[in-house]
């Protein structure tokens, strides 16, 4: 089981760009646009398109360190040749990694699902553990596993996390599957789990995950039976739900 970074720093935001996008506790707010787009009809969810994985920090700052490397050489091979096009920087960077991977922790404690019995989250099709102690709702959530980071986008915001500034992109937390080899988006799609580093994957592996109801438990799902976006669109496909 992957355990997720436990650093209990919580990140506190300042705008970047032509969005005033905020980051905190409320972080959940900041991804919710991503539904929005996808109502352009030619995007469709299975359409290919450039992420990063990774599960843990140690992860992000091991293939940044190898993109630096890469991107070192080829810049080295690129000097005076006019003919090809030049090298693209990684756009993350190592130092960054710790307040993006806490900041997708906090979009998971604030966005999985929570069920009354462990019967119950195990129906989804995912990994379970109780939630912890102190929590508003007591039961059953979705085990983490990992997050979709998009940081060949626009969106991103600078927050303040270990005593400095970071710029970090959305985050797209997914949960892991009980069936070997796959993880589980927010929506119930089953999606096999890559390797860390840049992946290309399915849109809909970019929408933001929905909001969990307060109060009771069991609502708010793994199916994201929402009104708009691609829950409405591909109930059929989701797995359970309450």
């Amino acid at each position: 089981m992957i355990q997720p970074d436990n650093d209990p720093q919580s990140l506190k935001s300042r705008p970047i760009h032509r969005k005033r996008i905020y980051l905190g506790l409320t972080i959940a707010a900041v991804l919710a646009g991503g539904v929005v787009i996808y109502k352009n009809s030619e995007e469709k969810p299975d359409d290919p398109i450039d992420s990063v994985f990774y599960q843990t920090t140690a992860q992000c700052e091991a293939d940044i360190k190898k993109q630096q490397t890469e991107y070192a050489t080829l810049q080295k091979n690129f000097q005076g040749d006019e003919e090809n096009e030049a090298p693209t920087p990684p756009p993350m960077k190592v130092e960054d990694c710790a307040a993006q991977m806490q900041a997708a922790q906090q979009e998971y404690e604030k966005t999985a699902p929570i069920y009354n019995t462990i019967d119950d989250c195990y129906a989804e099709g995912v990994q379970c553990e109780p939630t912890r102690p102190g929590e508003t709702t007591a039961g059953y959530r979705p085990v983490y596993g990992g997050t979709y980071i998009e940081p060949y986008s626009d969106n991103s915001s600078y927050v303040y996390y270990g005593g400095g500034s970071h710029r970090i992109y959305d985050n797209r937390p997914v949960y892991q599957s009980n069936t070997s080899g796959f993880i589980v988006t927010p929506y119930g799609q089953v999606v096999p789990q890559t390797t860390p580093g840049r992946v290309s994957v399915p849109r809909h592996t970019s929408f933001a995950a929905p909001l969990r109801p307060t109060g009771t438990a069991a609502k708010g799902t793994i199916k994201g039976r929402g009104s708009q976006g691609f829950g409405s669109s591909f109930k059929g496909t989701g797995r359970g739900g309450k």
